[in-house]
């Protein structure tokens, strides 16, 4: 705990597992960079970083209620941070061992692209959307749709950075859930479709 942190992690976690997403907030910016440092050591791509840290909040908030038998919150999430690299690996691999068992004449990144119905993509993204809070719609459209980095739209909604980055990766976390499961594609794919 430091000195301009009046919780312990243990107490940010008793805090997120009431619901309080100011002490998330507080945690992510406590843990994003170093957990960011174990994925970058593990995955050597920045994406696959991102991707990975993104996960582990998300998964972290959806399941806060369990977050009050934790002792060790730091060693904690670094443990879910590897598993969370392994089980990307695990995907990338399953992943690259398809695309590699496509028809000889076909084996190309493009010809995998082609396969999916981009419609069905923007379809689930619509999906997705209408069943958002308008302010997290709000947000993803913000992000996604006109590009705006997270501080600009913090500025722009009178909200937190740390806020503004949860809200896109729970948008990110409903619009997968949209995604058919024909899709197996890393999420980075079918956000360049909206």
């Amino acid at each position: 705990m430091s000195s301009n942190q009046p919780y312990s992690d243990k107490e940010l976690f008793l805090r997120i597992a009431e619901g309080d997403e100011t002490a998330f907030a507080t945690l992510f910016n406590l843990y994003s960079t170093p957990l960011a440092l174990i994925a970058l050591r593990m995955l050597h791509s920045e994406p696959a970083k991102q991707e990975v840290v993104q996960e582990v909040f998300i998964k972290l908030w959806l399941n806060r209620d369990r977050l009050k038998e934790v002792q060790h919150p730091g060693a904690w999430l670094r443990k879910i941070t590897i598993h969370e690299c392994l089980q990307y690996l695990r995907k990338t691999s399953l992943y690259n061992s398809k695309l590699e068992g496509l028809e000889p004449g076909g084996t190309s990144f493009n010809h995998a692209l082609q396969a999916i119905s981009v419609k069905e993509i923007q379809q689930a993204v619509k999906q997705a959307l209408q069943v958002m809070p308008s302010q997290r719609r709000t947000i993803y459209e913000l992000s996604r749709g006109k590009g705006m980095a997270t501080k600009e739209i913090a500025a722009q909604l009178g909200l937190s950075d740390g806020y503004v980055r949860n809200a896109i990766s729970a948008a990110l976390q409903t619009i997968r859930s949209f995604l058919p499961d024909s899709v197996q594609l890393p999420a980075i794919i079918f956000l360049l479709f909206f």
